[in-house]
């Protein structure tokens, strides 16, 4: 039996835009709540929808990665655990990219 939950997927885009915004006001670790997000957004499984999710995550999280100079280095996280959730994300990116060749329309 399959579980459907209709209505993850907007509340997935506000979940990511809730917590770029936690990270931005510097309460919340940003290494944390990246990689957070990066979990979250397994749940989305239907190939386009999770493809455009992850690639507004990666926008929305652009600014907010812990790198050497940036205001999140440090207590935010370091540039490796940057590029983990780069990686990540672009290998469940990558995934989803082979299922919806093997699928069609």
């Amino acid at each position: 039996l399959v579980q459907h939950a209709g209505n993850i997927l907007p509340r997935l885009y506000l979940l990511i835009t809730v917590g770029a915004t936690y990270v931005e006001s510097e309460e919340g670790r940003a290494r944390d709540v990246l990689m957070d997000l990066v979990e979250m957004t397994r749940g989305v499984q239907q190939p386009i929808h999770g493809l455009f999710l992850r690639a507004y995550l990666a926008q929305m999280s652009k600014a907010l990665l812990p790198d050497k100079g940036s205001r999140y280095e440090g207590k935010g996280g370091s540039i490796d655990d940057a590029v983990e959730f780069l990686l990540q994300n672009f290998t469940e990116m990558n995934k989803l990219w082979v299922r919806m060749q093997h699928v069609g329309p």
